[in-house]
């Protein structure tokens, strides 16, 4: 787990509303949307993300799944890419099951108090939520003993000073 300064991403996704229950069931068909749309124009994906935008009463959650992209391979289409900012990131890297994620983020968020660190915060319509929290998945998935695994990059922007 560390802090480290992240530039300015460039991403096409969709958004859901979903359960952390859900998550796992709805998120292939999201990243395969996608990646689709992104081959119909000629852009290649620069790795998968999931992004948690808000956390809602009755543990929904609105996230947007997708892929990083270069944003001059969409110049001439109709897409719009978003963009993760740039800063300073909390970050801490995980190759395995997908379904140990939500541990190894605690672990992260468990660090922050003896770092000194603290997540920026947006004020969204359900309350203060996580700036920019993302998930970064470097690799096609592989099933492995414990189900689908692989390289993830969990990344939560930092408050300034």
């Amino acid at each position: 787990m560390s802090t480290v300064h992240l530039p300015a991403r460039a991403y096409v996704a969709v958004p859901l509303e979903v359960t952390m229950e859900e998550l796992p069931h709805a998120v292939g068909g999201a990243f395969d949307r996608v990646a689709a749309m992104l081959a119909a124009h000629g852009a290649p994906s620069r790795g998968g993300v999931i992004r948690y935008i808000a956390f809602r009463p009755a543990g929904l959650l609105d996230i947007e799944v997708g892929h990083l992209v270069d944003a001059g391979d969409l110049d001439g289409s109709p897409i719009e890419p978003d963009v993760l900012p740039e800063g300073e990131y909390s970050t801490v890297a995980h190759d395995g099951p997908y379904a140990r994620i939500a541990s190894v983020t605690a672990a992260l968020m468990d660090s922050w108090p003896d770092a000194g660190v603290t997540p920026a915060t947006a004020h969204t319509s359900t309350g203060d939520d996580f700036a920019c929290w993302y998930e970064l998945y470097l690799d096609m998935p592989r099933m492995g003993p414990d189900g689908p695994e692989g390289k993830v990059e969990v990344c939560v922007l930092v408050a300034e000073g």
